[in-house]
């Protein structure tokens, strides 16, 4: 199964809740329409891939607006493989920073992981809720 039609898979699973019942207590909102704007911006511009990207969450501070997207979910031997993307804007500039990365989730031990420029998988510092979003993660209805 190519990788669009996985992906469209999720979307369907994910609109009806499929996935959010079985990691207990997170799951991504709705993407809002100024995320939705933003994203689609970035990838008409060529700064962000052009590929189905699931709104994971955002934070929007007077300092700081960055959004986080999951691309691509991919069943491995430790957990679920993705590609991410974190869409920044800081405070006074015009100029969004599109940071893309492949991330892993490790499902027995509930952290996340980025690959680094040299291919090693080193830990990405969570937040509090990294555990619940791992839990969510893991249990995407993705095929190995």
């Amino acid at each position: 199964m190519n990788n669009l039609l996985r992906f469209g898979t999720l979307a369907l699973t994910l609109s009806f809740g499929g996935a959010a019942a079985i990691a207990e207590t997170w799951s991504p909102s709705s993407e809002p329409k100024f995320w939705v704007r933003t994203r689609k911006t970035l990838q008409d511009s060529g700064k962000l891939s052009v590929r189905p990207w699931l709104f994971m969450e955002a934070l929007n501070s007077p300092s700081l607006k960055a959004g986080e997207y999951l691309s691509d979910p991919s069943r491995t031997s430790v957990g679920v493989e993705f590609d991410a993307a974190v869409l920044m804007q800081r405070e006074g500039q015009n100029v969004w920073q599109v940071r893309e990365l492949r991330m892993r989730a490790l499902c027995n031990q509930n952290r996340l992981q980025r690959s680094s420029t040299q291919g090693m998988w080193l830990d990405y510092v969570g937040r509090k809720d990294t555990p619940e979003k791992v839990r969510w993660i893991c249990a995407l209805p993705v095929t190995d």
